[in-house]
């Protein structure tokens, strides 16, 4: 009888014990994911006071008020991707950025399935002129398993880029990861550079997109693609309405 009582109790504390560790599981992993959600890893305001967001229509329409009072200075919208695609909110969130005193730059989504041509028949028509005042973007990555060939890659893009800058006459600005822009390093070698990577970046380049989803400092409760410019105010004032001939 009194070793039934003992085991008994031996199973009420082990089941206690388990319990207890259970608790302390589900409160860390809650206070991970409360920081993972809040945490803010803006690089150093000093070094780079210059902060920035790109956005497209799955960020929504967006406060760019708001995004002003969260020190945000730029802001990059999607606009086309391809020769078909158009983003919902562009014109949205073009025409409420431009009342926000915000500067404004706007890209485009390269696409390896479809020609040059016909990338900037479609963001010539559904751009029109409302291209901000910062250079004109052009995202690049390797959205598939089988990769382009740097000369192929290179020889599109810089079609791509000349016909876009005999139309606007603006600098472009070449954005991705650090792989893909070395891979077309060859391509408007002046014109700056985006570097996608939680690293800093190692090379030359005019903007860091240090994450892909993440608190701003301050910020409304969501996460955003930040990114800070790498250099001070006065530099990044003469990135606006660059010309070219």
């Amino acid at each position: 009888m009194r070793s039934r009582v003992i085991y008994a109790d031996t199973y009420r504390k082990r089941h206690q014990r388990r319990l207890f560790l259970l608790a302390v599981l589900i409160i860390a992993l809650g206070a991970l994911f409360v920081w993972w959600h809040q945490r803010n890893p803006r690089p150093d305001p000093q070094t780079y006071p210059v902060l920035g967001v790109r956005l497209d229509q799955t960020d929504g329409v967006q406060d760019f008020d708001s995004l002003r009072s969260s020190k945000v200075s730029f802001v990059y919208l999607k606009a086309t991707e391809g020769s078909s695609y158009f983003d919902d909110n562009f014109n949205t969130n073009f025409n409420q950025a431009a009342g926000s005193r915000l500067s404004i730059g706007i890209y485009h989504v390269f696409s390896f399935e479809t020609t040059p041509q016909a990338q900037v028949a479609q963001f010539t028509r559904q751009v029109g002129q409302n291209i901000g005042d910062l250079p004109i973007g052009i995202y690049l990555s390797y959205y598939t398993e089988k990769k382009p060939s740097t000369q192929w890659l290179t020889t599109q893009l810089q079609t791509f880029v000349t016909l876009v800058q005999q139309h606007y006459h603006r600098q472009v600005l070449l954005m991705g990861s650090p792989s893909i822009l070395k891979a077309v390093q060859k391509v408007d070698p002046q014109a700056p550079r985006w570097v996608v990577s939680d690293k800093k970046p190692t090379t030359s380049s005019s903007f860091w997109q240090y994450t892909s989803g993440a608190r701003l400092p301050n910020g409304p409760h969501a996460d955003y693609r930040a990114a800070v410019f790498m250099g001070d105010r006065a530099a990044f004032l003469k990135l606006s309405q660059q010309i070219v001939n």
